[in-house]
């Protein structure tokens, strides 16, 4: 851990004495101004971006914006791989008060030609190769990091074209802090789900959630953010660039696929202080480090989060990584990000069984929530009422990082708000006597059998602790006898006969009978569905079960 925690926490509070609601752009101008020239881009094989620099390169895309007639409330889709251009661009669109709708590169063709309608983007800024899907999107305008062209009629601006009508524009509410409130982003949710929707989030909303991770993991000024993931979703942005613009810090970004030795040659290049990380990516770079030992010098601090994590990742981590500083979270897009973590100094045992307590507001909470951002409830979906201590039931949610709603969703937005304005999340769990948080699973994810509620996340912990499994997910398929049955999704660390029933029977020594799953499907690296985050998409899972027990 880098210096004492106390004395970080005191640079932070004298830095942000009391909260000011701002746009992003607002409180990076006034970083940039404090710290001209540190280092806030390094991207694999660039020279490095200052605050200086980037707030150049920011300003000349939003003169372009405003050439093209971007204004305030007009809505841009980004879609772009990490890297300069898109934080540049990113930036740009707050300064001229867009809302910026960021695109995932990858998406499929119906779910690009979805984001674009449902979101009613107008500019599409992109640097891949144009999707002609983009065609009956209803955009006004496409801006290319190439050269200029067309889709069937539709303009497409090359980047210098772009630039270079911007030239001797400005822009006339910069310096006001009045918009704070106004939407900076629809961010669509992940796909872990079948259905992705647009969570329509405000500047201050972002950027307080980043301010209370700041808080809760003791940020020191400067800190050098490594972020293998993409920032088209809320963990990669918040937790990274957001946090890091608070801070003084600097971005570490690598395009191209997560490759353990790569990767770790860039962390030492790069003097990575932090990484961002999914366990997937954890549990590789840990393989990796077995393998050819190295010391990440600079490198104190891990956060692994956005799914669940087998219970001996968390101690390789702190032997193969050679750091103290160990977290996790949990959070949603729709409350701007992780809502709750654990502490920097928490034990493995409480990294392995829970994902956080509440986060510490600072000066960004609210005393009627305990100095808090958020508030939570343990509701029992039957009743609609608080459940006892201890007891799991859904978690409802109502605060400032909670959205006010899913874009153009209004029945999906009746379904999940109380007429008092409480969020369900759907997920469950409890939280215990120290306030942190057990998760099960999701509403969706838990499964009956003969009437016994049976949680996937607790299996899911119990099986992981097994030494022949490397990855483990359960969900339920239908049963005619029991209503339900387990399906167990294994990836064992070498693939035989005698330790797949190694396996099985540690799940029938270490679970109650009603809990062994009936089904055991082993896969491998490549076979589990992922989203671009990498979550497991239990949807498919379930599908993938299904086509199993139907044979």
């Amino acid at each position: 851990m880098k210096g004492m925690l106390k004395d970080r926490l005191r640079e932070l509070d004298e830095l942000y004495p009391v909260w000011e609601k701002k746009t992003i752009w607002e409180h990076f101008v006034d970083t940039a101004d404090r710290v001209p020239d540190q280092d806030f881009i390094v991207a694999q094989g660039r020279e490095p971006y200052t605050y200086r620099q980037t707030k150049e390169e920011s300003l000349r895309i939003a003169k372009g914006f405003l050439a093209a007639g971007v204004r305030p409330g007009s809505h841009v889709a980004l879609q772009m791989e990490n890297g300069p251009e898109q934080i540049f661009t990113a930036l740009a669109a707050s300064a001229v008060r867009a809302v910026k709708i960021p695109v995932n590169p990858s998406l499929s063709a119906s779910e690009l030609k979805f984001v674009l309608n449902q979101s009613e983007a107008e500019y599409l800024a992109a640097d891949g190769p144009l999707r002609p899907e983009a065609e009956q999107a209803g955009l006004k305008q496409v801006i290319h990091l190439g050269e200029a062209g067309s889709l069937k009629g539709l303009p497409v601006t090359g980047w210098e074209s772009f630039l270079a009508a911007g030239q001797g524009m400005e822009i006339p509410w910069l310096g006001k802090a009045e918009y704070g409130d106004e939407p900076s982003d629809i961010i669509y949710t992940s796909g872990s789900t079948k259905a992705p929707k647009g969570v329509l989030l405000t500047h201050d909303m972002l950027m307080r959630s980043a301010f209370a991770s700041c808080r809760s993991r003791g940020f020191e000024l400067g800190r050098r953010i490594f972020v293998p993931l993409p920032m088209f979703h809320v963990y990669g942005y918040v937790e990274g660039l957001l946090a890091a613009i608070l801070v003084g810090g600097t971005v570490l970004l690598r395009k191209g696929k997560f490759v353990a030795g790569p990767v770790l040659d860039f962390m030492e290049e790069g003097e990575a202080n932090d990484i961002l990380s999914v366990p997937s990516q954890m549990m590789a770079l840990i393989t990796e480090l077995k393998e050819r030992p190295r010391s990440l010098k600079s490198l104190h601090a891990v956060y692994c989060s956005a799914a669940a994590c087998p219970s001996w990742v968390w101690p390789q981590i702190r032997k193969n990584l050679g750091v103290d500083d160990v977290i996790t979270g949990y959070g949603m897009t729709e409350v701007c990000g992780a809502s709750m973590q654990t502490a920097p100094d928490d034990t493995d045992e409480v990294l392995q069984t829970r994902v956080g307590r509440i986060l510490p507001g600072g000066c960004s909470g609210l005393e009627e929530l305990g100095g808090r951002q958020i508030a939570y409830r343990v509701v029992d979906r039957k009743t609609g009422l608080d459940c006892a201590p201890g007891e799991t039931g859904e978690l409802w949610c109502k605060g400032l990082v909670v959205t006010k709603g899913y874009f153009k969703r209004d029945q999906a937005n009746a379904r999940v708000f109380t007429s008092d304005g409480w969020f369900k999340t759907g997920d469950c769990g409890c939280f215990d006597e120290k306030g942190y948080l057990i998760l099960a699973g999701r509403v969706d994810d838990m499964y009956k059998i003969n009437g016994e509620n049976v949680s996937p996340q607790f299996l899911e912990e119990v099986l992981s602790s097994c030494p022949q499994i490397y990855t483990v997910c359960v969900t339920g398929v239908p049963d005619q006898k029991h209503g339900q049955v387990g399906a167990a999704f294994l990836q064992l660390y070498e693939d035989t006969p005698q330790n797949r029933e190694t396996a099985e029977a540690y799940a029938r020594e270490h679970l109650a009978k009603f809990q062994v799953p009936k089904y055991f499907i082993y896969l491998k690296t490549e076979d589990w569905p992922r989203t671009s985050t990498g979550k497991i998409q239990r949807f498919r899972l379930k599908e993938m079960a299904q086509a199993v027990v139907g044979k």
